[in-house]
């Protein structure tokens, strides 16, 4: 079979695109995802996203599946993508399928951005347990009787709105908060900031158990179970590198034109997985434009 339109990414973009898309006339349309559910981040923002109205990612993820199982997609969940061949073929891994090849005239990569990690920090150390991500941590946090620590440091504090209700909630001690243009509300979550403090070594045998802090020419160390990196997020453009998709290195995801395609012919790119954008509304926008585009070759 050869799809009108195979879409890469199971978030708000990616939902947004084979929604107007469908109601576009795209017959044949699939949309994958390497998560078990649909909505991406959306399954994790409790906080406005909207520049017009006060909407949680959750709610508005409802609002999109509403339509979405409306217009019967055609959807590979737990699908992962592993690239782009040169053949314009999608070449996808799932354990109901295996290894396959799926043909479409367009392409578009929605996926989204990845946080931060230990790698792109200049962190050394010890590899041991317990340094983790705030979006890894919010997953924990949201099981029942979990915790990621019981004596966390927060490394940054970007989007600490995503989990300091829960950290609230199930009463764990922030013993600091480390970072360089650390907001007003850190303040508010812990007592102990380190403006412009650097974590450069992480000590621990099987699980971290405490940290070293830099400035200038002051060390301090810090006791802990837990390192949460709170830190900017990227564009993910793994499966543009993998395809040999120009990048963009100021966002690290693929570059596009006016018309949002990459560098190579029929395959496109929206939503946070270009750049990382500020309200919904701002994704919406975008995404209308690439389908009225599309629609019209």
């Amino acid at each position: 079979m050869i799809y009108d339109l195979i879409i890469v990414g199971g978030g708000a973009a990616g939902m947004l695109c084979a929604i107007n898309s469908k109601k576009s006339n795209f017959e044949k349309v699939l949309l994958i995802e390497k998560d078990v559910v649909l909505g991406g981040a959306l399954n994790l923002i409790n906080y406005n996203i909207s520049e017009k109205e006060n909407l949680s990612g959750k709610e508005y993820k409802d609002k999109l599946l509403n339509e979405y199982d409306e217009l019967n997609i055609s959807t590979y969940l737990n699908t992962l993508v592993l690239n782009i061949n040169d053949c314009n073929n999608i070449v996808c891994v799932s354990p109901e399928r295996g290894v396959e090849e799926l043909k479409a005239k367009n392409i578009i990569l929605a996926n989204g951005a990845k946080e931060k990690n230990r790698n792109f920090l200049s962190m050394v150390g010890d590899r041991c347990a317990g340094v983790i991500t705030l979006r890894n941590a919010k997953k924990i946090l949201a099981m029942d009787n979990m915790i990621p620590g019981k004596e966390i440091v927060l490394y940054g504090d970007k989007n600490l709105k995503l989990i300091k209700d829960d950290l609230k909630k199930k009463n764990l001690n922030i013993k600091a908060i480390i970072g360089t243009g650390l907001s007003k509300e850190s303040k508010n979550i812990c007592s102990n900031i380190y403006e412009g403090f650097e974590i450069t070594n992480i000590l621990g045998k099987d699980r971290v158990n405490s940290v070293i802090l830099t400035k200038d020419n002051e060390a301090l160390k810090i006791d802990c179970d837990t390192v949460i990196l709170a830190q900017d997020l990227l564009s993910d453009g793994l499966v543009s590198f993998r395809s040999n998709i120009s990048l963009n290195p100021a966002t690290t995801g693929p570059k596009v034109n006016d018309n949002l395609e990459t560098s190579r012919k029929n395959i496109f790119a929206c939503g946070d997985g270009i750049y990382i954008h500020n309200t919904i509304e701002e994704i919406e926008d975008e995404v209308y434009k690439l389908i009225t585009h599309l629609s019209g070759l």
